[in-house]
């Protein structure tokens, strides 16, 4: 858990709210900014699409997807897709491209913090996930009847280096420990819950 972070509140709440707003509107509108054959890498992604590797019912969410805006030219930019931006939700790109930032600074300290638990230089990360793909995912759990198949999002994996999760206004996140258990995580408002991915397991 992490706690203390220096995360500014307004900056986290700001985007939520925008989040909320989008997650409001019509489908047909939201749909509009769905990119079919990209597997959500940018944008948003409708109820009912995305499944967990190996599940046999999809997962029961909306969600959006930002990244890392690169400058012109970068090399990198033919790997990752730019951003789209709903018109709708005017203060949408400013609110949540910041909290994309905050984050994103958040993992640099977290990396730095980890390689000096390691033992290693603090800065024997930062080579290695500069300007790289990191994804901000607004997650919408809509309401559906208790018969619905499926799970709210199926037992996985993150393909990344760490994940930062902040605590859902409704229970139901769990991690698997490393006998097997699943225990259901609950972190206190305003903290963070941190998990290392599989590019950073041993």
């Amino acid at each position: 858990m992490v706690a203390d972070h220096g995360l500014d509140e307004a900056v986290i709440g700001a985007a939520l709210d925008d989040a909320k707003a989008f997650f409001a509107l019509p489908d047909g509108v939201k749909r509009a900014y769905h990119q079919p054959g990209t597997g959500g890498a940018r944008g948003y992604t409708p109820f009912g699409v995305e499944a967990a590797k190996d599940a046999k019912a999809v997962d029961l969410k909306e969600f959006w997807h930002a990244g890392r805006e690169l400058p012109e030219g970068h090399p990198y930019r033919k790997y990752m897709r730019d951003n789209v931006w709903p018109a709708e939700v005017p203060t949408f790109e400013a609110h949540v491209y910041g909290m994309f930032q905050a984050l994103d600074a958040l993992g640099g300290k977290l990396l730095r913090a980890i390689a000096r638990y390691l033992e290693l230089p603090d800065d024997f990360f930062a080579d290695k996930v500069a300007l790289g793909n990191s994804v901000l995912r607004l997650l919408h759990y809509p309401p559906v009847p208790a018969d619905a198949p499926g799970v709210r999002a199926g037992a996985h994996e993150d393909i990344n280096v760490i994940t930062l999760l902040l605590g859902a206004e409704e229970a139901g996140l769990q991690l698997l420990d490393r006998d097997g258990r699943w225990l259901s995580i609950a972190p206190p408002p305003g903290a963070w819950w941190s998990t290392s991915a599989t590019c950073c397991s041993a």
